[in-house]
């Protein structure tokens, strides 16, 4: 295929080449966002099945991640302090990002079905945003503060624990109750 002869030029000069390139894969990395946010989208609509008795598996996971990191290097005073933080914000986003979620209970089989709304999706795109710019800036700041920068991703990982714990452990909890209300009923 051959290229335009205006890209072709734009391509070649040593300014506007790299600033063409930067455009050209921006455009593509647009256009790949899109269609899996489009596809993400159209499966949301549909409800799947939520096995409460797998519910603790990744919250688990996490902490054991994030306890073999903090253990092999822990940070410094200010470091456990911010993490801290961190941890109380992941808990509240991730309590936010479970109350987003719609959880169904089959009047007949008892089974338990989840459905995300639009809103989570744009919730979890803001909280992935949230966390580039903190890493861009926690970055810059960290030198500027004389942190080191594992300072940043400890930051970065207790904020990640603090939201899949209290998503995964306020999902349970309603699960449990509309289950023992279903089976009630």
């Amino acid at each position: 295929a051959h290229l335009p002869p205006w890209l072709v030029h734009c391509l070649a000069h040593p300014i506007l080449g790299p600033i063409t390139m930067f455009f050209i894969w921006l455009l593509l990395l647009t256009a790949a966002l899109v269609f899996l946010l489009s596809l993400r989208l159209r499966r949301m609509r549909r409800g799947r099945r939520l096995r409460v008795e797998l519910l603790w598996v990744l919250p688990l996971l996490f902490t054991l991640l994030a306890g073999t990191i903090f253990a092999f290097s822990p940070p410094p005073l200010l470091g456990w302090l911010a993490s801290g933080a961190a941890l109380l914000v992941g808990a509240v986003l991730g309590w936010q990002r479970a109350r987003l979620v719609r959880l169904e209970v089959d009047p007949l089989t008892h089974q338990l079905s989840l459905r995300e709304s639009p809103v989570a999706l744009l919730f979890i795109m803001g909280i992935i945003g949230l966390r580039a710019l903190l890493r861009t800036v926690g970055a810059q700041e960290a030198a500027a503060l004389h942190l080191r920068a594992l300072v940043v991703s400890d930051v970065l990982v207790a904020l990640a624990l603090g939201l899949v714990v209290t998503q995964r452990l306020a999902m349970f909890r309603r699960a449990r109750a509309l289950l023992a209300e279903a089976r009630t009923a």
